[in-house]
C-alpha cells in the first residue's frame, strides 16, 4: 500500500499537503473555489494540474506533475535567461487561453485579489520559483492556484516579477540573490510574455500595491488557520518578513518606475 509523503514548502498550506502515488492530496478545508478553477482553467490551459475528485476524507486529488521546481539562483546566466523567457511565455499562454474564461465564469470564483475589478484573465496569482514546474529547463506548468482570481495581465505579472527579480527588501534576501540583476531579470520575463510598452510600465508601477494585497490576503488566510498557527508563523518572522517587503516596495516604487523607463 503507497505511503503519503509529506510535500515542503509552500506558506498557506505549509505541512498539509502529500504526495500519494501520482496524486497530490490538497486539504479538505480549504477554499473550495480552488476545486472550481483547476476544472476551467484546465479546460483551456495545459500547464496545469488535472483535478480527479476527491479521496474519501474530503481532499483534493491534483495529478501529480514530474518536473524540477524552479530556482531563483541559476549556475549560469544562459541558463537564467532561457528559464526567464519561458516563464513569460507560459503566463502569456495562460492570459491569452482565459480571456473568454475570466468573463464567463467570473461569478463562481471568489472576489478577485486584483483591486482593479477588471476581468481580463485568470491570474495564477503566485507564479514564483517555488510554483513553476520546469521540464529540460523550460516552464511547463504551475502549481499550487490557491491564489488564482480573475484580473489584469499586469497584476500578474507583478507578481511573478516580484519573486523572479526579485523585487524584495535586500534584508530578505539571500545573498546570492543580492547579485541578481532584477530589472535584467523582469526584462527577460517581459520580453518572453512579448509584453507592450505600454504593460511593462503598468506592471512595474503596480509592484507597490500588489505586494501590499498580497501580503493582507496570507496574513489573513493564515490567521483563519488559527492562533497557534498564526503565532507560529509570527515567531519564525512570516508576518515581519511581509512587512519589510511591504515598507520597502513602497518607498522605492517611484523609484522603481523612473528606473524601470529609463531601461
Amino acid at each position: 500500500m503507497e505511503k503519503e509523503i509529506p510535500i515542503s514548502g509552500g506558506r498557506l498550506n505549509r505541512g498539509r499537503l502529500v504526495r500519494l502515488g501520482d496524486f497530490v492530496l490538497r486539504p479538505a478545508d480549504e477554499d473550495v473555489e480552488v476545486e472550481k478553477v483547476i476544472i476551467e482553467v484546465g479546460k483551456v490551459f495545459r500547464g496545469i494540474p488535472k483535478p480527479f475528485g476527491r479521496d474519501s476524507s474530503g481532499r483534493l486529488k491534483l495529478e501529480w506533475i514530474e518536473g524540477e521546481i524552479g530556482e531563483l539562483v541559476d549556475e549560469d546566466l544562459g541558463k537564467s535567461r532561457s528559464r526567464l523567457l519561458s516563464i513569460g511565455a507560459l503566463l502569456r499562454e495562460l492570459h491569452d487561453s482565459t480571456e473568454t474564461t475570466a468573463q464567463e465564469v467570473v461569478s463562481t470564483f471568489r472576489d478577485s485579489l486584483d483591486p482593479s475589478g477588471v476581468r481580463e484573465v485568470i491570474c495564477h496569482g503566485d507564479a514564483g520559483p517555488g510554483n513553476t514546474i520546469f521540464r529540460d529547463g523550460v516552464a511547463f506548468a504551475l502549481i499550487d492556484w490557491e491564489m488564482a482570481s480573475p484580473g489584469r495581465r499586469s497584476w500578474d505579472l507583478a507578481t511573478a516579477l516580484r519573486y523572479w527579480g526579485p523585487f524584495r527588501n535586500p534584508a530578505n534576501r539571500k545573498p546570492s540573490e543580492l547579485l541578481l540583476d532584477s530589472w535584467q531579470r523582469a526584462a527577460w520575463i517581459l520580453e518572453g510574455y512579448s509584453a507592450s510598452n505600454d504593460l511593462r510600465a503598468e506592471t512595474v508601477g503596480l509592484f507597490a500595491l500588489n505586494q501590499k494585497v498580497q501580503a493582507e490576503y496570507v496574513i489573513g488566510r493564515i490567521k483563519a488557520r488559527g492562533d497557534a498557527v498564526y503565532q507560529e508563523w509570527v515567531e519564525h518572522g512570516g508576518i515581519r518578513r511581509l512587512e519589510l517587503d511591504d515598507a520597502w516596495l513602497g518607498g522605492e516604487s517611484e523609484r522603481l518606475l523612473q528606473g524601470w523607463q529609463l531601461k
